[in-house]
């Protein structure tokens, strides 16, 4: 059977009527090719999937696959990682054969993924609707069983009821093991814990996400449960409105589109960094200055509290309006084992992804924060991560699992004793 190379692209902003936007196709080089229909661009709703690399336009526009094999905007919307595995169980179970390209991938969602595009192989077929969720209360061990028997073994058999339990986590995104569920009406990731893990992430993660609430950081709302003797961390949708709608969501690897460098790689080093995401999404966010003091304030939090996997995809934006974004609740932070052998993942400062205080300060004009703003940020952050083993131990955290996350917090436990910092540089910075 012929590979399928393209689908039909539609905004699920209302999943009950679902609009169709364009086609995206693959040519024989890898590369995409999107077109926006003219029906759509004549819609009063209308907005461009990508403002700044994929505008409105009757013209068909490349979208030139990254070296990580993404297409952007439209990757943004699709599985990776463990929505991939889920999806390769269900489709083994099935007899079927494994998609053999991004776009078969695309369309082997359930459409659970962030934002509000789906994706169809004609205007006749519209999107998946998915399948029923579950509520937070019908979470029990059969669900903890099946994690964890794909997360060993991803030829695990599993029964259609254990099937069902995991398969809305197979449009997510991450490595870890996740699914949605119902909680009060609203949906939530639930997120797990895998065999293999050295302390209770997810309860970690709630405890992290707690210092970020309490250091003024804009998070979802959150909570912790447990099935059995397993923590499960519950996070609400921030790209799901109350009244069910989606919102498009755009990645900080979209934005920033790293593979649009020129040959002396300037636009590389000063844009796959905090302050290049703060810069780049500017001129789309009618909040951009409040915004840039945010993501200064999640930067520094993230070097305080050992999150070294704070790659662009752990940041993202959110359309308010057709062709307008805000930076998106933060998401995704947890102490790291290895942060204090390792730099961030993308760049802080003048002494690129280094994961200190001055070098968080260098350039901290870029972000439109003054020094005595920035320092007063960093010292407000340091003020609630000192107290980061009380919140854990209040998380319900072992005190072995403490022990073994101290070292992640260096930095912040340095900064008690440092009353003097750098002083905010202007240039551009260098990644490591």
């Amino acid at each position: 059977m012929p590979a399928t190379t393209s689908c039909i692209v539609f905004d699920c902003s209302t999943m009950s009527v679902p609009v169709p936007v364009g086609r995206f196709a693959l040519d024989a080089n890898g590369d995409g090719h999107f077109g926006y229909g003219l029906k759509y661009i004549e819609r009063p709703t209308a907005f461009a999937l990508d403002p700044v690399h994929l505008p409105l336009s009757a013209h068909m526009q490349v979208i030139p696959r990254h070296k990580d094999g993404s297409y952007g905007i439209l990757s943004d919307a699709g599985p990776n990682a463990w929505g991939v595995k889920l999806t390769s169980s269900l489709f083994r179970k099935q007899g079927r054969p494994l998609p053999s390209n991004p776009v078969e991938w695309l369309l082997a969602s359930w459409h659970y993924g962030s934002g509000c595009l789906g994706f169809s192989e004609s205007l006749n077929t519209l999107p998946h609707p998915g399948i029923a969720l579950m509520s937070v209360k019908d979470l029990d061990a059969r669900l903890i069983e099946a994690v964890e028997a794909l997360t060993s073994d991803p030829d695990a058999e599993l029964d259609e009821e254990a099937i069902h339990l995991v398969l809305p986590g197979s449009s997510l995104g991450g490595v870890r093991p996740k699914t949605v569920v119902l909680h009060e009406g609203k949906e939530y990731i639930a997120k797990f814990s895998r065999p293999d893990d050295r302390f209770d992430v997810p309860a970690a993660e709630y405890a992290t996400l707690r210092l970020a609430h309490m250091a003024g950081i804009n998070v979802p709302d959150f909570e912790l449960t447990r099935i059995g003797d397993k923590s499960v961390l519950l996070v609400e949708r921030f790209d799901r409105t109350t009244d069910g709608k989606r919102l498009h969501y755009m990645s900080a690897h979209t934005l920033v589109n790293i593979d649009s460098i020129s040959p002396d790689k300037r636009e590389y080093k000063a844009g796959y960094s905090y302050a290049g995401i703060a810069e780049s999404m500017r001129p789309l966010n009618d909040q951009g200055v409040a915004d840039s003091h945010e993501l200064f304030r999640r930067m520094v939090l993230n070097i305080m509290v050992g999150n070294v996997d704070d790659h662009l995809r752990n940041h993202a934006l959110l359309m308010k309006q057709p062709g307008r974004f805000v930076l998106s609740p933060a998401f995704d932070i947890l102490p790291h084992l290895d942060a204090a052998a390792l730099p961030q993942s993308i760049g802080v400062g003048a002494a690129g992804a280094a994961s200190t205080i001055d070098n968080a300060l260098s350039q901290c004009g870029r972000f439109l924060l003054t020094t005595q703003e920035a320092h007063a940020i960093v010292e407000e952050v340091r003020e609630v991560v000192s107290q980061w083993r009380t919140v854990f131990n209040e998380a319900g955290i072992s005190q072995t699992d403490i022990h073994t996350l101290s070292g992640c917090f260096s930095i912040a436990q340095a900064a008690e004793h440092t009353t003097r910092y750098g002083q905010c540089r202007s240039g551009i910075g260098k990644r490591r």
